[in-house]
């Protein structure tokens, strides 16, 4: 099975790894740019934390994508989902 992010053009996940390593590049810039952005207004709170929290969700379900495109890469998936 292919999975893959974003779009129908976008390049299919081979696995989690790739897809942790751009939540962990992510979550060391974007609370910098979430910090500054409070800093210089403080008023957007409410803003930020909607933004923060829809960026974990996008998080998360790269994790799930990457997790089930590591569990349905295998040839005896395919094989055993050919015979279901």
């Amino acid at each position: 099975m292919e999975v893959r992010l974003g779009s129908k053009q976008a390049v299919p996940l081979r696995g989690i790894e790739p897809v942790l390593s751009e939540i962990e590049q992510r979550l060391h810039s974007e609370p910098q740019t979430w910090l500054k952005q409070l800093q210089a207004r403080p008023g957007s709170f409410m803003e930020l934390e909607k933004a923060v929290h829809q960026a974990f969700q996008q998080m998360a379900d790269q994790v799930v994508a990457g997790l089930l495109a590591q569990t349905t890469a295998p040839e005896e998936f395919a094989e055993a989902a050919k015979k279901k």
